[in-house]
């Protein structure tokens, strides 16, 4: 077990004996962005929080989503319809949504988005979080979606599309990080044409929360995916 900027990281074969799976497994869910993980001398190292989480999480019914099929999931679950989506899929996903609640699938949506943590100078975090061409979620948004979740100095995260990923990172400078205060989300194009507001649907919010250390944020992503 290793401390490193704050975050516990543990060996894979640990790892393996929380989840009960095998180590193969582990470098598998590493592979597929489903545990997050450093390397460090050389050695990979899992995040400890990531693994405990998924652990009383229970077992995945299910493959990953599609960012495609993961976003339709979400907007019909916010009661939108979106554009181009075929009858039968729409059919499909809106009778899985009725057999079972989006907590329980969460980890299905781990492809909604590629995740990638940087930090930036406190001084740029409202330029950031003000730029044109991003849709803004995370615990700083939760309230303005209605998730009764108040955090303004939370990290700035953002669903971008590459070209404004790329536009980011050069105009302020971002550097990766273990310790982010800046999340960009890149979802495909495919995708952001259907994220037409200035923050995220609340339930795609609610998935991010519940990727957050922080207890008040899984709890309201808890309530907020398991209301029916």
């Amino acid at each position: 077990m290793i401390q490193a900027n704050g975050v516990t990281l543990i060996s894979p074969a640990e790892a393996a004996r929380r989840l009960g799976v095998t180590p193969r497994r582990v470098y598998s869910l590493v592979g597929e962005n489903r545990l997050r993980s450093e390397r460090i001398g050389g050695r990979l190292l899992i995040d400890r929080d990531d693994v405990d989480a998924r652990a009383a999480g229970g077992r995945v019914v299910g493959r990953p989503l599609s960012p495609r099929r993961a976003w339709a999931m979400l907007l019909l679950a916010d009661g939108q319809d979106p554009p181009g989506l075929d009858p039968s899929t729409r059919s499909k996903l809106r009778r899985l949504l009725r057999e079972r609640d989006l907590w329980s699938m969460r980890a299905r949506f781990v492809g909604r988005a590629e995740r990638l943590p940087f930090r930036a100078h406190s001084s740029d975090l409202p330029r950031i979080d003000a730029e044109p061409g991003v849709v803004r979620t995370g615990a700083r948004h939760a309230a303005a979606a209605g998730l009764g979740l108040v955090a303004s100095d939370a990290r700035v995260e953002l669903y971008v599309d590459r070209k404004v990923a790329d536009r980011l990172v050069k105009r302020y400078r971002l550097a990766p990080s273990t310790r982010p205060n800046v999340l960009l989300r890149i979802v495909p194009d495919g995708v952001r044409g259907w994220l037409t507001g200035l923050v995220a649907p609340r339930p795609a919010i609610a998935l991010d929360l519940a990727e957050d250390r922080d207890p008040r944020s899984q709890q309201v992503a808890r309530e907020v995916l398991t209301r029916p």
